[in-house]
């Protein structure tokens, strides 16, 4: 067996099953509205718990906070952001942006969290998480909004709510594939020959062996765990190549896949093997003639764009490519045999015609 090329990487899962971030996340902040007058304190902080950061500022960390603080009775302090120009993100620059932790106080104080990806705002006070895919260079425009009403004379007004920007989950193989290679051994002689006369047929059959991979779950700091806003596909292929003399002259491609929609919390999943059997004639070939079989096994990540909305990139998990080759040859002791009995046959013939 001679292996002409080996292309692989191998990822190995343990039994974590929360992605860690790899890459820095974020958006560029800018204000839309931003109250400012003694006793209030309005703006979006970066990480959450810091100080607030200027208009037009990429956000120095993964999460951030819009806050209205308002300590002057019978005021209103408002505040409204923007989150555009993502950076970061997956290998293919996906991203999932979540909002929510939403707080209020006092009088009319409200938040509002984003309510698509066009700078619309939500329901006023909405409670739980919301949850978004995007991707860099997407144009995705993220708005959020706080007011602090203060109408008390013992307490201030305050109104916040976070968000928090992390990477796509890649796919991981965990374990596979195991490729069943061709077996040309039952035919072959004398190392690398297969005799036509005696195997005008050759057949054989290969297969990758099954696959499993695991999408893990996306752990954010400040909503917990959250599985991904896009898809993934689990691809596995098997490629057979046969050339006869150099030239091409079959190819077989088989394949199956198994797929993670939005939201998936599902870790692992599998494919079952994909292979094919062919049976190469070779029966009337002279001697002499060179065939390589060729078995090329992938085992690939297709990301996607929300729900499966566009391909987003292809990641290679696993590649690698069995060669081995062998040539057609009647064996000598056969061709003496065959030459020997042609020859006892024409003196017999010569004896009788004389």
């Amino acid at each position: 067996m001679r292996h002409a090329s080996m292309r692989w990487s191998l990822l190995l899962v343990a039994s974590a099953l929360v992605a860690a971030s790899g890459y820095a996340q974020g958006a560029v902040l800018f204000y839309d509205q931003r109250d400012s007058f003694p006793g209030a304190d309005t703006g979006f902080r970066s990480p959450w718990n810091a100080g607030a950061i200027g208009n037009g500022v990429p956000m120095p960390a993964p999460t951030g906070r819009i806050y209205a603080n308002n300590d002057i009775i019978f005021t209103t302090a408002a505040v409204r952001i923007r989150l555009v120009n993502f950076f970061g993100g997956d290998p293919f620059g996906r991203l999932v942006f979540a909002a929510g932790n939403g707080f209020r106080r006092t009088g009319d104080s409200q938040y509002q969290l984003p309510l698509d990806r066009g700078n619309l705002l939500g329901p006023v006070n909405q409670p739980g998480v919301v949850v978004f895919g995007t991707w860099v260079g997407s144009g995705h425009t993220f708005g959020l909004r706080a007011a602090a009403n203060d109408n008390s004379l013992t307490a201030s007004a305050e109104a916040r709510a976070d968000v928090e920007f992390r990477n796509a989950a890649m796919v991981n193989l965990v374990s596979g594939p195991s490729p069943v290679q061709p077996n040309l051994a039952p035919y072959l002689w004398g190392g690398g020959n297969i005799d036509p006369l005696a195997f005008p047929n050759v057949t054989f059959s290969w297969a990758s062996g099954a696959v499993t991979g695991a999408r893990p779950i996306i752990g954010f700091t400040l909503f917990g765990n959250i599985a991904s806003a896009h898809s993934d596909r689990l691809l596995v292929r098997t490629t057979l190549s046969i050339l006869k003399n150099g030239n091409p002259f079959y190819t077989d491609v088989d394949q199956a896949f198994v797929d993670w929609s939005q939201f998936d919390s599902t870790v692992n999943r599998s494919v079952s093997s994909v292979g094919d059997s062919y049976t190469l004639f070779i029966g009337s070939d002279p001697n002499n003639t060179l065939y390589q079989i060729n078995l090329r096994v992938q085992v690939l990540h297709e990301g996607y764009r929300d729900n499966f909305a566009s391909l987003a990139g292809t990641a290679t998990l696993y590649d690698q490519t069995f060669s081995q080759s062998f040539t057609v040859l009647v064996p000598e002791p056969a061709s003496m045999i065959a030459l020997g009995t042609g020859l006892v046959s024409l003196l017999a013939l010569r004896r009788r015609r004389k």
